[in-house]
């Protein structure tokens, strides 16, 4: 069997020890037997064609299934297939070392958009707490209510200082209700993609760039995809990219 490199070990091992082991439920189980099969003798391109083709719907949310591919993927030099697993990854368990892994990988491959910073920090935070998060905002917004309503009836004034919470509220629980429509992404799959300046192949072409790059989607037009690269608001067609 084929001696793994300490680089991808390293990785995979501790990942694979964090993440909950779930089983792969494919309507065709035998295939997915003969793929773990296959991954155990270290033929990486034969079950990643039977892992990719049971990589259904039904199991896009697989852990297990997920990082198999990630190794794989990166195992045959297809660093566009492995940050795009990686990325569905994070979306389900994010994690500090996920998000490093990702940067450290885009970096070695001159890849953008997987850059761990303060805005990652949130997007883990917020997935990890997310549920506890409206019940905080619910139990603030009460108190605050409840302290204007007494006032009001007494004919009290009303300080400043609750105004200004009853506004911080407002705009803190419409950003957080707005969070999973900020952070929809997609990965470059075509070597060669032209992103313009307006949703039309007639408009003018901004620059070129290869796969592999994670943009961040504003929207779409038709066929189209407003995306965010190098601060500046372009259009991408829908089909030279995957979203995650």
């Amino acid at each position: 069997m084929q001696v793994l490199s300490k680089k991808y070990l390293m990785f995979w091992l501790i990942t694979g020890s964090i993440l909950v082991p779930k089983t792969a439920l494919s309507a065709n189980y035998k295939e997915l037997k003969t793929a773990d099969s296959l991954f155990a003798m270290a033929r990486y391109t034969e079950s990643m064609i039977l892992y990719k083709k049971n990589f259904s719907e039904q199991e896009k949310n697989n852990e297990a299934l997920l990082l198999k591919l990630a190794f794989l993927s990166e195992k045959t030099n297809n660093y566009t297939d492995c940050l795009f697993y990686l990325s569905k990854l994070a979306l389900i368990n994010p994690s500090r070392r996920l998000f490093e892994k990702m940067d450290k990988l885009a970096e070695e491959q001159n890849i953008k958009g997987y850059e761990f910073d303060d805005y990652n920090y949130f997007i883990i935070f917020y997935r990890r707490y997310g549920d506890y998060i409206p019940i905080l905002l619910l139990t603030l917004g009460t108190y605050i209510v409840v302290i204007m309503v007494t006032k009001s009836r007494r004919r009290e004034p009303i300080l400043q200082i609750h105004k200004i919470s009853i506004v911080a509220y407002l705009l803190v629980l419409l950003g957080l209700l707005n969070v999973p429509s900020l952070y929809q992404t997609c990965i470059i799959v075509n070597e060669n993609t032209f992103l313009r300046d307006e949703p039309s192949s007639a408009s003018s072409v901004i620059e070129r760039i290869g796969k592999g790059h994670k943009l961040t989607i504003l929207g779409s037009v038709d066929h189209w995809n407003r995306v965010i690269w190098d601060n500046e608001i372009v259009y991408i067609r829908k089909s030279d990219a995957l979203d995650i």
